[in-house]
Formats: structure tokens, C-alpha cells, sequence
């Protein structure tokens, strides 16, 4: 060491020979602690002298300066030496972090994609937008074809979100917190997407905001289950009306609107006139067609009328819901008086009166309607309510197909229907029925050619009542079926006793309800009855009306075609009444066609009357079938039906309805002359002429004269 420094100052170079002697005094303590942890484990140490090796190194390292020294000391000490520089990668350094980057954008975009979450960056001072690759799928568009600038982003966002997304992105850029945003895109086919999107401002050094940083979420399916849930919790799943639920918010919400600003509206309660019917005979699936259609019905008509279409954008709800089965409610709001609800009710039964073909079914429908107005009916939705289902059974009880204002008075006969309903459950079981044969005359030659039965109900409270003031009900309640059954069994087993009584085989009429009419099983029903009761079916006659052919017309033919084939007589009932048309009439396979009692007592006194009874009779005669006049009355009525060639009346001038003792009387009296009978069985020769007078003579005479014809 002295050595060193007695050279340094010699040379002139007094600091290097300072930092040598200070480097070696280092080395030599290092190497003194170094060299022994060297020595393997257990070994002696071995004193003596530096060899001469080490020496000569380590003069070396001196004379190539500290940095020789340090590499010397390294050595010594089995490890590289420490260089004190700056760390320079490798090329292999940089290859590795280039692809373990690569790799991390790899599982990056792979997760956006699962998870269908893209990122996205806006520069408000450039207008610039730079995003993830999945932003692009989720917005329909290729990165090759759109470049996202701010005109362009917008024009992908459907017009009604994009005022709502600018107001959201300034906002942000303002620096404030924003709640996400669910909004729609349209992509280049016109397909409408969903997104939901979130963001927050991105702040520079100074807590300034310069960008809005974020994410988008595809929400398409998501939005798409949660409009299926609000579907099918709010929207009818057959006719996607509103359902009960949505419309009862919809009528709370206007009620309220109605009292805070003084204003009225009307309610309609509309039901389907005999719609179990068809559910019954044609089944379920076009029993749901049918409903179907009604509800496009309703809906134009009310869009025409008074209902307001939904705008681009909005969900389809209309004034209009389908209460449940064939019930349907519709809000007229701003409607105040009677005319206005009146004329929205009447193009309602007009829209409905339309046939509605059902795959090979023509079906014709028809509707109740009940008419409430908000405040005069109800103060309340429940009052509103019921009191439109009250007048809606009203309109039923007045022959359907109509329409009906609310009053007080109608409680008092909603509840006497009520009873009557019970009542009639009880009559069935007691049978409190009985059964009148009103005679229908052979006007040339006085003979009964025939029957008519007529059901009466010996109600134990209200007397004798005729059919048009419990059948309606019957039919409603499903009790036809038994009552009916009842009606033929008994009429057959009548026959049968004037035939024992010799007085001859006399065709006995018995009226149809519509829900027999269209019954899959009448024509099998009917044959077996008379098969037990031992009567041929050419005396039996059933009388159907227009208006229960036209409600299914299709299902009533097949019906009549079968029952024809058993030998069954058809008549059709209250002739002029309905609204069939001819080349419906043409088709149809029955033997008599019975003039409605208002034509026949109208027919002498009203010129235009006549003319139709006139035609009534001459198409009938073309046609090659019997004309029954019903409701003669008068000896005017009978001189002029006569005239016109009528030989068949059925009138209280004739006979009144009667039970079948007293029948029995008038049959000995007006015999069939010689071969005019069914068969000639039982006729008896040389029938009296035939006298009107005494007949009506005998009517006039009796105490209580009974309930006219149906």
C-alpha cells in the first residue's frame, strides 16, 4: 500500500494513488473475510503467505482501476461483479414483454366478448371516440366500413334515444356523476339493438375533466325477457289487449284525472252473445280464434271512432282489454252524455255483426254491451264496474245483440234474475214444468194438421210462466239440455196416448235452442228418445229460428242434413225476423217455413206488410214447402192470409195453447179428411167444414186465456 502511494505522488497522480491504497485497504479487509467462507466445511485454514498468483492478480486488477478491482473482488467471491449502471434489456427481454403484452390483449378481448362488455373513450375537444373491438359487434357495424366519430356514433342510436345520450355524455364530460343508460341502436339492416351504457368523467392532473371513459353492455336479450315478463304480466296472451291488471291501472289513473279536473268518461262492458257454444261444438282453438279476430275488430273500431293509436316507439296500448273469456272492457274517456257512448257502441255491434269465416265454419257473433258514464253510475271504479255488468245482462235479457244504458231500476232485476236462475235449478229437480199444444189448422178443409208444444213453468211464486221468461236464463246456466229433454220425452209419450185414444198419428212441433242446434250429438240424442218412446220420426217436427241458424251456420247444416236423413220434419220459425239471406235459405233442407205473428197481424192493415207476407208466401210455394201464418187472431187477418193463398194458421182465432186432455177434445172435432193425414193412419172420414167462429167464440169464452204463442 505504501508502495502505491509513494508512485502515485511520484507520477504526480496523489488522487489515484489515494483511491488505489483506499481500494486495496478495502480489497484486503474483503478478502479476509471472503476467503475463509471459500474453504469447504471442516477444513483448516492455511496460514502463510499471499501466493504469488494472488498477488500478481490483484496487481493487475490495479493497474486496470476500480473497475478491474471490483471485477477482482467478484471473482474472489464466486459471483459476477456488481456494475453500477444503468440495466439495458436484451433483445429476448423485449421479445417476452412484447408477446406476454399481446397475450393480455388476447384474454382482454376474449372476456369482452363473453361477457358481451365493450370499452370506449370520447375526446370532447376532438369529437373523437375510439373503442374495443367489441363495441363493434355490439353496434351491428365492421371496423373495416365505420370509423367512430361523433355524427356517425349518432346516427347508429335510434332517433328517439339520442337527444337522452347527449344530454348523458355532456354530463359526464361536465365532470358530474351520472346514473348508466339504457338506450337502442339500429343497425344497417334496420334491426333494433340494446344497450346499456356506463361512464364517468376522466380527470387530468388538476382534477379537471378532460374525456368520459366507459363500458357498454349488449342488453338485447336482457330487454327483450323483461318485455316478455311485462308482457305477459300486463297484456293478454291471446289477443295482446291489455289484460285486467294493466287496465285496471289505466281506469284508476283516468278516474283520478277525472275528479281533479271535473271532466266524464264512459265505460262499455261487452260479452259475446252464446260464445260457449262454439267452444263447445267447434272447440277451443277457434274458440280462441274467434276471440282473435274480435279483438282486431274492436281495436279498429274504437281507432276510428274515439281510440288513439300508439305512436312510433310506444307500446301498443289502446282504450280496449279483455276482461277474461269473452269479456271485454272499453274506456271512452272524454265521452260525457249518452248520444256520444251511444253511437261508439252501435259501430261496435256493427263491426261484430260481420261473418267471421274459421278455417270451413262461417260464424256469426254477436254482443251485449253495458253502458256506464263516470260520475252519474259510479263514483268509483268497483261501482263503475259492476253497474256496467249490470246493464250488459240487461241487453241479454232483451234479446242480445244490443246495447243498454245503466239505471237504478236495474238492480231490482239483477236480482230477480238471480232468483229465477235458482229458482229454475230447483224446477228441474221438482219438475214443476208442464207442457200446451197449440193446433195448427188445414184453413180448406178445418183439419188439425198438427201441434205445436209449448213449454210452461208452474213456478211456485209467480205462476204460470212462458218460455221467453226463464229460457234465456236456461240457456245461460246450461239447464236447456235437461229441460229440453224433459220437453221431448214428454211430447212423445203424449203422442202415443192420442194414438191409443184412436184419434189418430198428429206430428207434434218441438222448439230447438241454439245450443242444441249446434250440438255434435242432437242427431243420435233425438234417435234414441224415440227409439225408447216407440215413435216413428216422421211425427216429429223441430222448429229453429234465423237467428240461431246464422250464429253457426255451417255446423247448423251438417245438424240439419243428419236429422233430415232420420226422417225428422224441419221448420223454420219466426220467418222475416232475422237476417239471413237467400242463398244461405237455399241450402237449407227443411219442409215448412212459419210466417212471423208480426207480419200476419200487421199484414191487413199496412200495405208494405203485405207485400212482404205476399212474397213470403209465393217464394215459399216455389219453392214447394208448407207456409204457417202464426198469430191469427182476427177474422181480417184470416180472410187475408187466405187470400194470398195461406192454407195453414196457427192463432188464438183458431185454438189456444192447451194441455193435451183438451187437445184431444179438438182432435175428435177436426179429424184429417180421407188421405190428407201424415200416413192416413187414424183418419177419420168425412170431416166436418170448417167453421171459424165457434173457435173463437170458445177463446173469448175462457176465463184466463194463456200466454200467446212464441
Amino acid at each position: 500500500m505504501l508502495a502505491i502511494l509513494l508512485l502515485g505522488f511520484a507520477t504526480g497522480n496523489w488522487a489515484a494513488a489515494l483511491a488505489g491504497s483506499a481500494v486495496a485497504a478495502a480489497a484486503t479487509a474483503i478478502f479476509a473475510v471472503v476467503a475463509p467462507q471459500r474453504r469447504r466445511p471442516g477444513a483448516p485454514a492455511r496460514p502463510g503467505p499471499t501466493p504469488p498468483s494472488a498477488t500478481r492478480k490483484f496487481s493487475d486488477t490495479v493497474s486496470r482501476g476500480v473497475k478491474g478491482i471490483h471485477r477482482y473482488i467478484g471473482q474472489l467471491a464466486g459471483r459476477p461483479a456488481l456494475l453500477r449502471q444503468p440495466y439495458q434489456p436484451t433483445r429476448n427481454e423485449d421479445d417476452l414483454d412484447s408477446r406476454q403484452r399481446r397475450r393480455v390483449v388476447r384474454h382482454l378481448t376474449r372476456a369482452q366478448r363473453i361477457a358481451r362488455v365493450g370499452s370506449w373513450e370520447w375526446r370532447p375537444k376532438s369529437d373523437r371516440i375510439s373503442w374495443s373491438a367489441e363495441v363493434y359487434r355490439i353496434a351491428g357495424v365492421r371496423p373495416t366500413e365505420f370509423r367512430p366519430v361523433g355524427a356517425a356514433v349518432l346516427d347508429l342510436v335510434h332517433p328517439l334515444d339520442r337527444r337522452a345520450l347527449r344530454r348523458w355524455l355532456v354530463a359526464l364530460a361536465r365532470g358530474r356523476v351520472q346514473p348508466g343508460l339504457d338506450l337502442r341502436l339500429v343497425d344497417a339492416a334496420g334491426a333494433v339493438r340494446h344497450a346499456h351504457l356506463l361512464g364517468e368523467p376522466l380527470l387530468d392532473a388538476s382534477g379537471r375533466a378532460r374525456g368520459v371513459v366507459g363500458t357498454v353492455q349488449e342488453a338485447t336479450e336482457r330487454t327483450r325477457s323483461y318485455e316478455e315478463v311485462h308482457r305477459l304480466a300486463y297484456f293478454d296472451v291471446l289477443t295482446a289487449l291489455p289484460n285486467r291488471a294493466r287496465f285496471d291501472e289505466k281506469l284508476e289513473q283516468t278516474l283520478q284525472r277525472a275528479r281533479r279536473q271535473g271532466q266524464a268518461f264512459a265505460l262499455m262492458f261487452l260479452d259475446l252473445d252464446q260464445f260457449k257454444r262454439i267452444n263447445d261444438t267447434l272447440g277451443h282453438a277457434v274458440g280462441d280464434e274467434l276471440l282473435r279476430i274480435i279483438a282486431q275488430r274492436l281495436t279498429r273500431v274504437l281507432r276510428l271512432d274515439h281510440g288513439k293509436g300508439a305512436t312510433d316507439g310506444e307500446p301498443a296500448e289502446r282504450d280496449l282489454c279483455r276482461r277474461g273469456g269473452d269479456e271485454f272492457i272499453v274506456l271512452l274517456d272524454g265521452v260525457a252524455d249518452d248520444e256520444a257512448a251511444g253511437r261508439v257502441a252501435q259501430r261496435v255491434l256493427e263491426s261484430l255483426a260481420k261473418p267471421v269465416t274459421l278455417g270451413k265454419n262461417q260464424v256469426f257473433v254477436s254482443a251485449s254491451i253495458g253502458v256506464v258514464l263516470f260520475p252519474r253510475d259510479g263514483a268509483d271504479l268497483d261501482a263503475l264496474l259492476m253497474n256496467a255488468d249490470v246493464a250488459m245482462y240487461q241487453a241479454k235479457s232483451r234479446g242480445r245483440n244490443r246495447y243498454s244504458f245503466y239505471d237504478e231500476s236495474m238492480r231490482t232485476e239483477t236480482a230477480r234474475r238471480l232468483l229465477l236462475e235458482s229458482d229454475l235449478r230447483i224446477a228441474v229437480e221438482a219438475q214443476q214444468f208442464e207442457l200446451h199444444y197449440q193446433p195448427q189448422f188445414d184453413v180448406r178443409s178445418g183439419a188439425i194438421l198438427g201441434v205445436e208444444a209449448l213449454l210452461r213453468w208452474n213456478h211456485p211464486g209467480q205462476g204460470q210462466l212462458n218460455p221467453t221468461q226463464f229460457i234465456t236464463v236456461a240457456e245461460e246456466t246450461g239447464l236447456i239440455m235437461p229441460i229440453w229433454e224433459w220437453v221431448l220425452v214428454s211430447v212423445l209419450i203424449q203422442h202415443n196416448r192420442w194414438r191409443e185414444m184412436g184419434l189418430g198419428a198428429i206430428p207434434i212441433a218441438v222448439n230447438l235452442s241454439a245450443a242444441q242446434l249446434v250440438d255434435p250429438a242432437l242427431a243420435e240424442r233425438l234417435q234414441d228418445i224415440a227409439r225408447v218412446v216407440d215413435v216413428p220420426a216422421r211425427y216429429i217436427e223441430l222448429e229453429v229460428t234465423e237467428s240461431m241458424l246464422m250464429v253457426d251456420y255451417e255446423a247448423a247444416l251438417h245438424n240439419l242434413n243428419r236429422l233430415r236423413a232420420l226422417g225428422i220434419k224441419i221448420a223454420i220459425d219466426d220467418f222475416g225476423t232475422g237476417y239471413s239471406s237467400l242463398s244461405y235459405l237455399r241450402r237449407l233442407p227443411f219442409d215448412k217455413l212459419k210466417l212471423d205473428q208480426s207480419f200476419t197481424q200487421a199484414a191487413a192493415a199496412s200495405a208494405h206488410d203485405a207485400a212482404i207476407t205476399r212474397a213470403i208466401i209465393t217464394m215459399a210455394q216455389s219453392l214447394d214447402v208448407v207456409v204457417v201464418a202464426e198469430g191469427v187472431e182476427t177474422r181480417a187477418q184470416f180472410d187475408f192470409l187466405a187470400a194470398l193463398g195461406c192454407t195453414t194458421m196457427q192463432g188464438f182465432l183458431l185454438g189456444h195453447p192447451a194441455p193435451g186432455a183438451e187437445i184431444a177434445v179438438l182432435l175428435r172435432e177436426h179429424r184429417h179428411p180421407p188421405g190428407t193425414g201424415i200416413d192416413g193412419e187414424g183418419c177419420a172420414p168425412g170431416a166436418a167444414e170448417f167453421e171459424v167462429e165457434p173457435v173463437a167464440a170458445r177463446a173469448a169464452a175462457a176465463a184466463a186465456p194463456a200466454p200467446r204463442s212464441h
